[in-house]
């Protein structure tokens, strides 16, 4: 199991630590720019007590590396239901599947449980993940917040790992992060939930993913279409879609009760150079202009 040292036996209260489902079929979408989708865990989300600022936050460097959210899920803090969103992400064709939250030592952080499930294999100690846990407890002794840096059955569980997968650095908290590669491609990363801890964490990791990378360039241009009526609008921007597939074109409708005369448009495309960037976005700009004065 190479630095995983041994395998994890489970909680105190008997709960078994994964049950190694067989792994989900993967097949990555390997043609275009990496399909990724963010799942964010928690009962709180759920329920509507805690806001999630992570997804946000993922979706927007995602995007800036070249990457295509498809989805966003939130889902609780139950095993099942977190492994069922990690396989039908997998199974979707999604290259990368980032998670965040549930990577905590109480009982109802299962993250790590349902990722092992999902991909078919159990659950590990893994001693660079110890090392980390043991030295995130040293300091918080040294610093008077804990009373005993040592290993218990519940900082153990912070050190087990879905079997195949390494450890991440969380620079501001005790759970460290997890990446598991897939040998068909995809990739599955686990997140701590806090966002500075989650933002760190990621921060660290991106470089090692080599499916991102920065956008060569993008042009960005909005226009105030002539009407308030969307099913008017409709047509022509269908027109311009088709011919200008490589064009993302977002539609921004102010209301009816709003003293605007217009829908704002949003035209934005990526390419190998700002000039040929913005040659596609003037490009689809026009093209909807022309249509509007012509009805």
């Amino acid at each position: 199991m190479g630095t995983n040292s041994r395998l994890y036996k489970g909680d105190r209260d008997g709960r078994k630590a994964s049950h190694t489902e067989p792994a989900p079929r993967v097949h990555p979408d390997t043609d275009g720019p990496p399909l990724v989708e963010i799942i964010s865990i928690g009962t709180e989300l759920c329920r509507g007590q805690t806001t999630d600022t992570n997804a946000p936050y993922l979706a927007e460097s995602l995007t800036r590396r070249g990457a295509r959210v498809v989805r966003i899920t939130t889902v609780p803090d139950e095993e099942q239901a977190i492994n069922t969103a990690i396989r039908a992400a997998l199974e979707s064709g999604c290259r990368l599947v980032v998670t965040s939250g549930g990577l905590g030592p109480t009982a109802d952080d299962r993250t790590l449980c349902a990722t092992a499930d999902a991909l078919g294999v159990p659950l590990a100690i893994h001693t660079e993940a110890k090392a980390m846990v043991e030295a995130a407890y040293h300091r918080l002794k040294e610093r008077r917040i804990v009373a005993h840096d040592g290993l218990n059955r519940s900082r153990e569980k912070l050190c087990a790992i879905p079997v195949g997968g390494e450890p991440l650095v969380n620079e501001f908290g005790i759970a460290p992060g997890v990446r598991v590669s897939l040998p068909g491609g995809a990739t599955v990363v686990n997140l701590p939930g806090l966002p500075e801890e989650m933002r760190a964490t990621w921060n660290g990791t991106t470089p090692g993913l080599r499916m991102l990378q920065e956008k060569p360039a993008t042009a960005i241009r909005d226009v105030e279409a002539p009407t308030l009526d969307e099913t008017v609008l409709r047509p022509w921007l269908d027109k311009v879609r088709k011919d200008y597939p490589g064009v993302w074109i977002q539609t921004h409708t102010p209301g009816f009760r709003h003293k605007s005369r217009g829908i704002r448009v949003t035209f934005e495309a990526d390419a190998g150079t700002k000039h040929e960037a913005e040659l596609a976005v003037e490009g689809a700009l026009r093209r909807l202009l022309a249509l509007a004065g012509t009805g």
